[in-house]
């Protein structure tokens, strides 16, 4: 309720006593049944996620197309770059080790052959395929692997195995069946651990980077939570609201110049400091310190002070009393 412009809050109102714990507890005890009762009837407003024995059992042609090229070196995360592979060749390495990656992969021994030594120590029918594709030179592993890559382009499914035509694939089409099936029994995400010896682990970076690429874009796209799309901006769920703080960093991700650069999360890191940066700086900075007043936002957050101010006569005593 507006008070009037005569008003004085210390001689003019009366003071009430209030228990503030009560009411705190009150609250929290209102609003905690609510979430319980509200969580019971709808439920959690999550999509399911995308697992590796999903995609696997989904896409299976299209699962060995991706590890295939994780074994010849064109996959997503094989030819990332910095700071996963590649050397250390420009700044976002340093910025992305700052913040926990420490591990360097190499997607053809961690996403493909060392899965699979694992399970050959319960299947050793893997084996033999293993060592002729570790014995060969690197020129024939990688002509072995694009020659099966471009057959997977006719490939079929056949009781549950992927089938090509004949070809020069020597054991590589052997080890790609063999992934696919560890993908589809979902034991690929325990053999992704990087040190399966450490118990109590939470370096999931292995796991969390091999769909990285086609199978988690065609899952994005549709959803429009691409980052060419202002994914974030979006939820996967329809009619919940997204992450819409994040409108600043995502609209810096979409500029040229740092949507196409190697080391885009520095840049786009940086810019978005230098934004909070001045605006955390605002009352010292001349000149920009005066842009709230000439936008005259605040008029329109005090406009009812303002208005009782041009239409109020101050009544007497007002001048030496003060109004609140």
């Amino acid at each position: 309720m507006a008070t009037r412009a005569q008003d004085d809050m210390v001689t003019n109102y009366r003071y009430v006593p209030e228990d503030f714990m009560k009411h705190l507890m009150g609250t929290l005890a209102i609003v905690s049944v609510l979430v319980l009762v509200l969580a019971g009837l709808f439920g959690v407003p999550e999509k399911p996620p995308l697992t590796i024995q999903k995609d696997a059992i989904q896409n299976p042609v299209a699962f060995e197309a991706m590890t295939t090229r994780d074994l010849n070196g064109q996959g997503r995360m094989a030819s990332y770059g910095p700071p996963y592979n590649n050397g250390t060749g420009n700044l976002e390495f340093v910025f992305q080790k700052w913040v926990g990656i420490l591990h360097p992969l190499n997607a053809e021994n961690d996403f493909i052959l060392k899965p699979l030594r694992m399970a050959a120590t319960v299947n050793p029918s893997i084996t033999p395929a293993l060592n002729q594709f570790e014995s060969a030179s690197r020129a024939q592993q990688i002509l072995w692997a694009n020659n099966y890559e471009n057959a997977l382009a006719k490939g079929t499914v056949k009781n549950g195995v992927v089938v090509v035509p004949p070809g020069n694939y020597g054991p590589v089409q052997a080890l790609m069946n063999d992934t696919l099936k560890l993908g589809e029994s979902g034991l690929m995400s325990g053999a992704l651990i990087r040190n399966p010896n450490v118990v109590t682990r939470f370096d999931n970076q292995n796991y969390e980077l091999f769909l990285e690429g086609q199978p988690l874009h065609s899952a994005a796209a549709p959803l429009n939570l691409k980052g060419t799309q202002w994914g974030i901006e979006h939820s996967a769920v329809p009619g919940y609201p997204a992450a819409w703080w994040m409108t600043i960093p995502t609209w810096i991700y979409q500029w040229p110049f740092v949507a196409n650069s190697p080391a885009n999360d520095a840049i786009a890191l940086s810019i978005g400091f230098l934004f909070w940066l001045a605006l955390a700086l605002t009352p010292w900075i001349p000149g920009w310190n005066k842009v709230p007043r000439y936008l005259g936002v605040y008029k329109l957050v005090w406009k009812d002070f303002y208005y009782r101010q041009t239409h109020t006569s101050p009544s007497k005593g007002d001048e030496t009393r003060g109004v609140s």
